[in-house]
């Protein structure tokens, strides 16, 4: 059995590493743990640090591998863009698992308006300077429908899945054509944006890849990976005043067009996930189950337009 990191060995670990003014009156408290990661939060006098420890065997997964140095890459060159904050450490813990540390000045305020998400994202799309050491993921209508077939390939017992391959849309809906990649966050949401005192700053790169930015549109109106990240769905009103602040409207008709494909891959990834941990992680297979049933719910709406 590993070894788990206890809170007074962090702090030790961090107190050798990070330049608090005064550890005095510094304070750790863990956060909610997610399905690859333990998180703190660590105040100081001068600057908010988030900790990061993540599980090992985590990059074993059919659509979103969790890649540490991958986040550490990210953090580093993206910080430098005002994208992303700053990577303060990425080690090893005293237990020996990836450990990871960004910082940033204390915000004014933690609401995120929709039109800065919007124009955040669109900027990350914008980057002509390729971020070091990443990933490529699957890219267009045609690529995410092969990839969301292949997972329920991968449970053919799974009753459920009869049902979610009739929503799956048909390959002819969209014409084949040629993706320019570009970096795309994967998981990008409410959830994965951070306010800091310099703006709102984007976190959990660990699954990004080069991709196409649809994903990333369709990711932020996700009912199902909202409520993955413990949200609620966007209203109405919230998507509309998103895609009308999205800086590349010919993206946005491209979503349009191809959204369905990735809502019913999500469906896929949900669906074998709930079956796959079951019998391992019941309350992670639980919490899959009910975003399968916000993509499914949507992908009916969709459908019925």
């Amino acid at each position: 059995m590993r070894e788990r990191l206890s809170d007074s060995d962090l702090l030790t670990f961090l107190r050798d590493l990070l330049p608090a003014r005064d550890w005095s009156t510094a304070r750790l408290r863990p956060l909610p743990v997610n399905y690859t990661s333990r998180f703190w939060r660590l105040d100081t006098p001068d600057r908010i640090y988030v900790v990061k420890e993540f599980f090992p065997g985590a990059e074993d997964n059919p659509l979103y591998p969790t890649l540490p140095d991958q986040e550490a890459e990210a953090l580093t060159f993206l910080a430098q863009y005002d994208l992303a904050p700053e990577l303060e450490i990425y080690s090893l813990s005293p237990v020996g698992t990836p450990l990871l540390v960004y910082g940033y000045g204390p915000p004014k305020t933690d609401e995120i308006d929709v039109g800065e998400a919007a124009d955040l994202i669109g900027r990350i799309a914008n980057l002509m300077e390729p971020v070091p050491g990443h990933q490529t993921v699957p890219a267009g209508f045609h690529e995410v429908l092969e990839r969301g077939d292949a997972m329920l390939a991968a449970i053919p017992e799974s009753r459920k899945a009869v049902n979610l391959k009739r929503l799956r849309p048909n390959d002819d809906a969209v014409k084949k054509r040629t993706v320019e990649r570009t970096l795309v966050h994967r998981s990008f949401c409410l959830g994965t944006i951070q306010s800091t005192a310099d703006g709102a700053r984007m976190i959990d790169w660990q699954f990004a890849g080069y991709g196409d930015p649809v994903e990333d549109i369709a990711g932020f109106v996700s009912p199902g990976l909202l409520k993955l990240y413990g949200l609620h769905p966007l209203v109405a009103y919230a998507e509309e005043m998103f895609l009308k602040h999205y800086p590349n409207q010919q993206i946005v008709e491209r979503f349009q067009e191809e959204r369905r494909a990735y809502h019913w891959r999500l469906a896929a990834y949900c669906l074998y996930r709930h079956e796959t941990l079951g019998t391992t992680n019941a309350p992670a297979a639980r919490a899959y189950g009910r975003a399968l049933e916000e993509e499914v719910d949507l992908l009916l709406r969709l459908r019925s337009k």
